[in-house]
């Protein structure tokens, strides 16, 4: 049992100073100021405001309920103001002005509190018991009907629960509010709300734990009037944080005939470190702004002005960098200044070593994201500028996203260069850590990064100075000018902002004003409206007339297409697996090479083991056998045909099956060059499933959308992720991301003409 009994203390002011009573219930304030002896600091919560005589004037007071700190004593200087407000929106903003803080002097504009930190706090009707959902009221039991309301009077937020006519049964029923966040031992909570019921009520149990109720954290019983009640309760978290919490007000005994009703309002839970600091509710700051920590531009150093919305007419004067860019940091608008800032070579990949790609949405909505599991490095340069720049100071930032709260180092090389601390809780947070770069005999300049447990990373940047800036992508080309220049991810060049002259689009398009000539992101483009087409390997040309005679023999000879084709049957018919039975006796396989004679000739078999081996036949004609080696106890065998000419080999394949009365007619294949095993190394593979009725092949009577790819590795989360993509079709292009250490694939096929 885990309820914190704090104290409660009535401050009053006295009735001959001009000073009035401006709090209300609700309000957290705070007391701090420097004693000759020591530092005296309390944090409260207002549970009543009132009047009282003393003597024949009137002294207004509050009584706070003490949360944090030291407790209040006559002779002290009991000056308290308001940092926030549990419920009430309008009063959850403040000014902070400091000069004997760490880090002082600063003026802070705080906000929301209470509120943006929130665990639970409701705006709707239409939970369900058990299920996470912060912003809606859950109310559980069949036997309960609830009504929801904006406001009235004295509360907002309010959800009126009414028993119905049904029977109860032995469940218990009431109102259950299960977090979204985990909590965990030893944090504080803070729940608070107004109650109000249809007649008094003296014994309401109210419990914190488990939400499958195993374990409570807490249990308390309440009471409840007619009219509206404030309730703070505060408990301290008794267990582990791995189990879904839930509060519980339980109704059962209080809620016993048809139409008895009970009201909350107001309802929020948070923890107790959301409104005793400052940190995550900082909207503005003036002064130093170290110890602000942005999502975009992590901690912050030095003096300067921080602002979460910024506006400024008239005459606005910049001398340096110029970045605009959207709330994740990627400079999406425009970005004016060096060329050469980012100086991480491909910094989209994020190509940390043993690290594998993960679907999860970049932070910076560019690039890719990656998971890593134990140490790993990042190359940033090469020897020479490490060299050139050593004693100069970088700032290193990458946005991380953790599993569990941990602690990441940061090295250059071989050097401890800083660390972070990496909460679970947070999603995707920037971390930037700065150094001089120092020397070492390492062949190349890495950062390394060293976790205990597995963490998400994305978009790294290293760039000159001490501090964090919005991020700028390079690719595998990175530009060494010291020069100044202008980037832009969207908009156009030339003509006017609506109407261009070049578009350059979201993709990395570049388009004309009239669409008439356009490059796109892999290379591909078109000029004439489509009339000259071009590819990485080809070049396709529309109402262009180009005669064959206009070419000469060696021309035609090259551009003569080649290609071979097989020609022979596909099954061997068996009665049955004991008789040994077989119709036909043998297949000859007939290649057919078209506009080329071939030099030499190979027939391969694929193994069992996923290896092309050859058969030992390299006549014109293989004659394939059931007795043939390559079929290593398996009922489908894969040849594959390859003619040599001009050093280029021309080949295809061809599947041979082993059918028995009452076996299955269809049979799915999939073929791949390197096999159906991969592993790490494989740059590109592409795996296509043919699907076989009897030896007929149908492949192209089923439609795309009905091959469906699914991999299977030591990566359960990583499989997770990958088949949860839509990966269908007849082929998949396999890479070296697909595959971590080993992975299998396998196709599973829908046998319909439609598409499912």
């Amino acid at each position: 049992m885990s309820v914190f009994r704090y104290s409660k203390y009535k401050v009053r002011i006295d009735p001959d100073s001009q000073k009035t009573q401006g709090l209300h219930v609700g309000d957290i304030v705070r007391r701090q100021y420097a004693g000759r002896e020591r530092a005296v600091y309390s944090l409260m919560c207002v549970t009543e405001t009132g009047t009282e005589l003393v003597g024949d004037k009137e002294a207004p007071y509050f009584i706070g309920a003490l949360l944090d700190g030291d407790e209040p004593q006559s002779g002290e200087l009991l000056d308290f103001v308001r940092s926030t407000n549990l419920f009430d929106t309008a009063r959850s903003g403040a000014l902070y002005l400091t000069a004997s803080d760490s880090e002082a002097p600063y003026m802070d504009v705080i906000d929301g509190m209470a509120t943006e930190r929130s665990l639970c706090y409701p705006v709707m009707n239409g939970g369900v018991a058990g299920v996470p959902d912060k912003s809606k009221y859950a109310v559980c039991g069949h036997v309960l009907q609830s009504e929801y309301r904006e406001n009235d009077a004295e509360a907002t937020r309010i959800v009126r629960i009414v028993r119905n006519a049904e029977p109860a049964g032995e469940s218990s029923f009431g109102l259950m509010q299960t977090l979204e966040e985990s909590v965990g031992h030893p944090e504080r909570l803070l729940v608070s709300f107004k109650i109000r019921a249809f007649r008094d009520l003296s014994s309401v149990p109210l419990s914190f734990g488990y939400t499958n109720r195993e374990k409570s954290d807490a249990e308390d019983i309440l009471s409840a009037g007619q009219e509206w009640e404030y309730k703070l309760w505060v408990i301290t978290v008794d267990y582990p944080a791995q189990y879904s919490r839930s509060l519980f007000l339980d109704l059962t005994e209080s809620l016993t005939a048809e139409g008895d009703w009970c009201e909350l309002a107001d309802l929020n839970i948070l923890r107790l470190s959301s409104v005793s600091a400052f940190g995550d509710a900082v909207k503005v700051r003036v002064g130093k702004v170290c110890g602000i920590i942005d999502p975009v531009f992590g901690i912050l150093d030095g003096y300067g002005a921080y602002f979460q919305n910024l506006y400024a007419t008239r005459n606005v004067n910049i001398a340096g960098t110029l970045t605009a860019g959207d709330e994740n940091g990627f400079s999406s608008t425009f970005y004016v200044g060096k060329i050469h800032k980012n100086v991480i070579p491909d910094s989209l990949s994020c190509a940390f070593s043993g690290s594998m790609t993960v679907g999860t949405a970049t932070p910076a909505g560019i690039g890719k994201s990656v998971r890593v599991t134990s140490d790993s490095r990042l190359t940033l340069q090469d020897v020479g500028w490490r060299k050139a720049h050593a004693g100069n100071y970088y700032c290193f930032s990458i946005w991380i996203k953790a599993e569990e709260t941990t602690v990441v180092r940061f090295y250059q090389d071989e050097h401890l260069v800083g660390e972070q601390a990496v909460d679970a809780g947070r999603g995707w947070t920037r971390h930037k850590v700065s150094f001089p770069v120092r020397e070492s005999g390492a062949p190349e300049m890495t950062l390394g990064i060293a976790t205990p447990v597995p963490v998400l990373l994305s978009a790294p940047q290293l760039e000159p100075g001490k501090t964090a800036t919005p991020y700028q992508a390079t690719d595998g080309v990175l530009s060494y000018t010291e020069d100044y220049g202008a980037w832009f991810s969207k908009g156009g060049i030339g003509g006017t902002i609506q109407n261009p002259l070049l578009r350059l689009g979201e993709d990395g398009s570049i388009t004309s004003r009239d669409g008439s000539f356009v490059i796109n992101p892999d290379g591909t483009g078109l000029f004439a409206s489509g009339r000259f087409k071009w590819s990485k390997d080809t070049i396709e040309l529309r109402d262009v007339t180009i005669r064959w005679e206009d070419f000469d023999e060696e021309a035609q000879e090259q551009l003569k297409p080649r290609s071979v084709s097989l020609t022979g049957g596909t099954a061997f018919h068996f009665t049955d697996e004991l008789s040994g039975i077989c119709e036909p006796e043998s297949i000859p396989l007939v290649p057919t090479e078209y506009n080329f004679n071939p030099e030499s000739r190979l027939w391969e078999y694929l193994a069992s083991d996923g290896i092309w081996k050859e058969t030992g036949c390299n006549a014109a004609v293989f004659e394939m056998t059931p007795a043939f080696h390559g079929w290593e106890g398996r009922d489908v065998l894969t040849l594959r045909y390859t003619a040599v000419f001009r050093n280029e080999n021309i080949g295809a394949t061809h599947t041979f099956f082993k059918l028995y009365d009452g076996a299955p007619s269809y049979t799915v294949h999939v073929e791949s060059k390197n096999g159906t095993i991969f592993r790490n190394g494989i740059v590109s593979t592409v795996l296509r499933a043919r699907v076989y009725r009897g030896g007929e092949d149908i492949t192209a009577l089923i439609p795309d959308g009905n091959f469906r790819w699914l991999r299977t590795s030591r990566d359960t989360d990583g499989d997770r992720i990958w088949n949860d993509l839509p990966h269908y079709g007849r082929e998949i292009e396999i890479t070296g991301r697909d595959v971590w250490h080993k992975a299998v694939f396998d196709c599973e096929v829908d046998i319909s003409t439609t598409e499912q």
